[in-house]
């Protein structure tokens, strides 16, 4: 089958009768009369005319794409969160492009440059963070998703974290747990310290609790290490909180080679309930966080803040749900 050939915007804008600019306006949502717009889109569906990428960034309209920091992918806190946004993004005619950390800090600005993004949706950033502020000093919008910084100036969104870091402690005090280790996420992130604070206020409210810390980084092969190490001890914990769901399930893992019976000589606590916390054969007693609204208020957002780039910052803390399954135990 013979290719198509390539048609350009003036080439549209000469069949339609319109000046190029207009056919851009129409491409970009801009204000154009009712029947410019028709006669126009007509001629672009005639063609099934996409512009390119460089020819959008060359008039200066935007490019209709909107870039994604994701730390880990292998986490499937991340799927779950991108979906969403994704889903908004569709849903309003946009695009996501993602950045991961197999990227440096360097080469993921290029990437948004290069792909000339009209804003950022930030998941994955933490204390001194270098691309988060790259980013916004080269003038392109950002908003932090799941995860805050503190003086950063753009709009954010999280979890409530300290109010999860209590509803853990207040589960496993009221189990009996006196003696109990918190698996800490990663020096630096807001979700962290957050979930850290939060248990140790009310563990610390109780006056009698022997807790031990230690941060594994939100890695399985870190908190499975971790815990082995625990178990190992003179005096192993009777529970565990830990700050993410795929710290707990190293820690269910690590107790099963362990031979410690999970719930009957440990508690594991987990944070996030992502769908696999909830399969039978896990059932992991865990915090929720609404990681699709998260994400789709993340999103929003940053639409919000391309519509109107001078409206007040905004600071969206969203509610956290406690989920008791078969985990826990009193001790």
């Amino acid at each position: 089958m013979a290719r198509r050939p390539t048609v350009t915007s003036v080439q549209i804008a000469r069949e339609a009768g319109v000046a190029q600019s207009t056919v851009s306006r129409v491409l970009n949502g801009g204000s154009v009369a009712p029947e410019t717009r028709r006669r126009v889109l007509e001629v672009v569906a005639k063609y099934d005319f996409q512009p390119s990428q460089a020819a959008r960034s060359l008039v200066g309209a935007r490019s209709g794409l909107i870039g994604v920091v994701i730390r880990d992918l292998t986490n499937p806190f991340y799927p779950v969160m991108v979906k969403a946004m994704e889903r908004v993004l569709h849903g309003q005619g946009l695009r996501l492009t993602l950045v991961t950390d197999v990227m440096t800090a360097d080469e993921g600005l290029a990437l948004l440059r290069r792909e000339g993004v009209d804003g950022v949706v930030f998941t994955s950033a933490v204390r001194d963070e270098p691309l988060a502020h790259r980013i916004r000093g080269h003038g392109i919008p950002v908003v932090l998703c799941h995860r805050t910084l503190e003086g950063f100036a753009a709009d954010q969104v999280e979890a409530d974290n300290v109010t999860a870091g209590r509803l853990a402690a207040e589960h496993l005090l009221d189990l009996g747990h006196r003696r109990i280790a918190m698996v800490c996420g990663l020096a630096g992130a807001s979700t962290s310290e957050q979930r850290g604070r939060g248990f140790r206020e009310r563990g610390g409210a109780c006056g009698e609790v022997a807790l031990t810390e230690l941060y594994a980084g939100y890695d399985y092969d870190a908190a499975y290490d971790a815990v082995r190490g625990l178990l190992a001890g003179a005096e192993p914990p009777t529970a565990l909180f830990c700050h993410n769901d795929v710290m707990a399930y190293a820690a269910l893992n690590a107790a099963a080679a362990a031979g410690v019976a999970v719930p009957r000589e440990l508690s594991v606590v987990g944070c996030d309930d992502v769908p696999l916390s909830s399969w039978e054969r896990i059932d992991l007693t865990t915090v929720r966080q609404p990681l699709e609204r998260i994400a789709r208020v993340g999103v929003e957002l940053l639409l919000d803040r391309l519509a109107d780039p001078d409206a007040p910052l905004r600071h969206e803390v969203l509610p956290v749900e406690f989920v008791g399954r078969s985990t826990t135990a009193p001790v």
